[in-house]
């Protein structure tokens, strides 16, 4: 049902934890350790009725768990970071490590880099300045 929007994002997973990069906005996202390993299923074009029956069957899921992953897919797709597409038949699985903190599905957005990572060190330089030069100061 989903994928990665390529136009305009950048994704990885490290130590378990997402990473999503806007590169048009500066923006980038985290998400909760579930979240990231249920992103990581819609990048890989798993559809999110199997990624629902997968979370369904780990113990103690909640009951609300399909309206959690709407909501958080919702959130995705609100911020561009997926797009549709068609899915792939594929056999998941999520690690146990997935569920360390509980079955939160959060998406988390941050500015504190905005402006290194809209700096272009190649066409913003300035003889006088050097670069990047912060299209703030062109003004």
């Amino acid at each position: 049902m989903y994928k990665l929007n390529e136009e305009k994002m950048f994704f990885d997973i490290a130590d378990g934890q997402a990473v999503v990069i806007n590169f048009v906005t500066g923006m980038y996202y985290g998400t909760s350790t579930l979240g990231s390993a249920v992103l990581e299923k819609l990048v890989q074009k798993v559809s999110s009725d199997k990624i629902l029956a997968e979370l369904a069957a780990a113990d103690g899921c909640p009951a609300d768990m399909g309206a959690r992953l709407d909501a958080f897919i919702k959130a995705l797709s609100d911020k561009e970071i997926i797009v549709p597409a068609d899915t792939e038949d594929r056999e998941i699985s999520f690690d146990s490590a997935a569920f360390a903190d509980g079955f939160e599905l959060t998406l988390d957005e941050f500015a504190e880099v905005q402006d290194l990572l809209l700096a272009d060190p190649i066409h913003d330089v300035d003889v006088e300045e050097g670069w990047p030069v912060r299209k703030d100061d062109e003004e």
